[in-house]
């Protein structure tokens, strides 16, 4: 008896315990996909699956098996270190990707995210893989980390099809909350 009640009052303790949606701003806990160790969230398409990494990149989702290509989106977060704005995060990765073979650059821009943080967008097409892919990546400065959240896909003609699911998961990202 006395064994019983005290497992009932572990697991009343354990339950009690906050968890990671515990304390979270309403829109980030709004969000289907929550990395509470790594400070985002975003919206993952239906159908995607999510893996998750302790490295660099830290997140992968994949789409669904298609016959008009192949998508996934991956978020790296990198220490901020030298970088004070999401500009020159942006320079870094252009040097960066600048090396990619086959590069094409296509349509820079930027954009201020759901959470209000600023972005800097670039789109590209390389073969660096060998194979055509076309990605496009919003960089972001937030809580003293750099966020590179890409889009890929191939062949690039098939950006287009996955374009709305980029949108969704660009539209809802959120960080450093």
């Amino acid at each position: 008896m006395k064994r019983t009640t005290a497992l009932i009052l572990a697991a009343a303790f354990l339950a009690a315990l906050p968890g990671c949606d515990a304390g979270l701003p309403e829109e980030v806990a709004a969000c289907n996909y929550v990395n509470c160790e790594r400070h985002f969230a975003m919206n993952v398409p239906d159908g995607w699956r999510v893996h998750e990494s302790r490295g660099v990149v830290s997140m992968f989702a994949v789409a669904p098996e298609a016959a008009t290509g192949q998508a996934n989106v991956t978020v790296a977060i990198e220490p901020a270190g030298r970088f004070r704005d999401p500009e020159a995060l942006a320079r870094f990765n252009r040097q960066r990707t600048g090396r990619l073979a086959g590069l094409k650059r296509l349509e820079p821009g930027e954009r201020t995210l759901a959470d209000g943080h600023k972005a800097i967008v670039a789109t590209f097409e390389h073969t660096a893989t060998g194979t055509a892919v076309r990605q496009q990546q919003l960089v972001v400065l937030a809580g003293g980390e750099a966020f590179t959240v890409t889009a890929t896909a191939a062949p690039p003609e098939a950006f287009d099809t996955y374009r709305d699911a980029f949108e969704i998961v660009f539209r809802s990202f959120r960080a450093a909350w």
